[in-house]
């Protein structure tokens, strides 16, 4: 074989290749549209998983001795140091309801990111499943037709979703930073290095046990603002899974949608496909909410405890315009993203039970045993996401937890009344470590 011969049929193995990668990356699946979010989680330590921008599931992995693992229980350990600080802090200086929620804080970050880190130990055999399932949605009769993919949607919802959680947290930053300004020209103290003056006030928790360094605020900084990620990441990560299954359901609808006038009846071939294809989409979600039911019932709990909270805030007269825009911001962002966690989940029950509103057009003529067996499982099976089983995410929930946050709101009002002069640092009082 000629150097010229070897040449060619190289180039055409890696041209091959190539093509069949550019191929099988066009295709509209979940896992190719959670990719650039997952990745982006991974900066900060979270779901730690290799093989994610990989075509095939099986690719998949956990490596428990790598950088990606070491960088998240870097994390998962300096904020559980900041909460055992963060606790000794309160229970010196005395807790009251709003100082509590810096332990708060951190003790849920943590529970995310372990969370997380379980969910990746499982990752390989949801997402085999899935991509059998998205094999067979993404072939005719069920093809999605328009501009709007399932990629572009969940890439679009979360970044949108991450871009305006980095706003609220640079509010918060803005804020704590003008307020500590102000404190220095109101007590006339001269600080010559502003960041050491922040960080040292910023992570106290931390710096009355510990010597300062540049480094270490600038680490601590970092790891702030992953804390802040892993809050949000849960709930857009549930909302990315629900929107995806939900759309699996919805073809199965737009499919189906042909039956809706009771002209065409079709024939008992028809109702096993459609009904093995369904199945597929119902043991998907199965398994799905066994490996975050948790997750979900955390997102819950979490959500529920920090709307109450940013209303309580907003319920007082704030210090000034900058902290009077970022509580505003983060309890109608928080109160946004709250409503379409459950709206996306809930989305889910409502397309699984959208068939059997069509099925019940067709005449008697078309009735078989197959599409009888449909319809007993349409009436039957309630599916849904779950909060490890203690409630189902339907539209329903959302009416009760917004009567659960007016309840929880009152007790949080009695309960700032009673401890309002606990916990509060005196203005113009400095640390014993700080030298101003």
């Amino acid at each position: 074989m000629t150097l010229a011969t070897k040449g060619f049929a190289l180039h055409r193995k890696v041209r091959q290749r190539f093509q069949s990668k550019m191929v099988d990356d066009e295709r509209d699946t979940f896992l190719r549209g959670a990719r650039p979010f997952i990745i982006l989680g991974q900066l900060f330590g979270i779901f730690p998983i290799y093989g994610i921008t990989a075509n095939e599931p099986t690719r998949l992995r956990l490596k428990w001795f790598s950088v990606r693992v070491i960088l998240n229980l870097t994390v998962v350990v300096t904020a559980l140091v900041q909460a055992y600080y963060e606790y000794g802090r309160l229970k010196m200086i005395g807790i009251n309801a709003k100082n509590v929620s810096g332990l708060i804080f951190y003790l849920d970050a943590c529970l995310i990111n372990v969370l997380f880190l379980n969910l990746a130990t499982k990752w390989r055999t949801v997402a085999a499943k899935w991509g059998e399932v998205d094999e067979t949605f993404n072939r005719a009769p069920y093809q999605m037709v328009g501009c709007w993919s399932l990629r572009k949607r969940l890439c679009v919802i979360s970044f949108s979703l991450v871009f305006l959680a980095a706003v609220e947290h640079c509010l918060s930053v803005l804020s704590g930073i003008h307020n500590q300004y102000a404190e220095v020209q109101y007590c006339n103290w001269t600080v010559t290095n502003y960041f050491r003056h922040y960080s040292l006030r910023r992570f106290a928790n931390v710096y009355i046990n510990y010597p300062y360094h540049p480094l270490s605020a600038v680490f601590f900084t970092y790891v702030s603002f992953a804390l802040t990620m892993y809050w949000n990441y849960q709930d857009i990560f549930i909302i990315m899974l629900s929107i995806a299954l939900a759309t699996r359901f919805q073809q199965i609808n737009n499919h189906l949608k042909i039956l809706s006038d009771g002209v065409l009846i079709p024939g008992e071939d028809f109702w096993i496909r459609i009904r093995t294809n369904y199945v597929s989409v119902c043991e998907l979600l199965d398994d799905v909410d066994r490996v975050i039911s948790w997750t979900m019932l955390i997102s819950c709990a979490t959500n529920l405890y920090y709307i109450c909270l940013q209303i309580l805030h907003v319920s007082k007269k704030l210090a000034n315009t900058i902290e009077d825009a970022y509580y505003w911001f983060s309890l109608v962002f928080l109160i946004v993203r709250t409503v379409i966690v459950f709206l996306s989940a809930a989305h889910i029950h409502d397309c699984a039970k959208k068939p059997l509103e069509i099925i019940m057009k067709i005449p008697n003529v078309g009735w078989c045993v197959e599409l009888e067996r449909f319809s007993t499982q349409l009436k039957s099976e309630k599916v849904a996401l779950s909060g490890m089983g203690f409630f189902s995410l339907t539209r329903q929930l959302l009416f009760s937890m917004a009567g659960t946050i007016v309840t929880y709101e009152l007790v949080m009002l009695k309960f700032d009344e009673e401890s309002e002069s606990k916990g509060n640092i005196p203005l113009c009082t400095k640390f014993t470590f700080e030298k101003l």
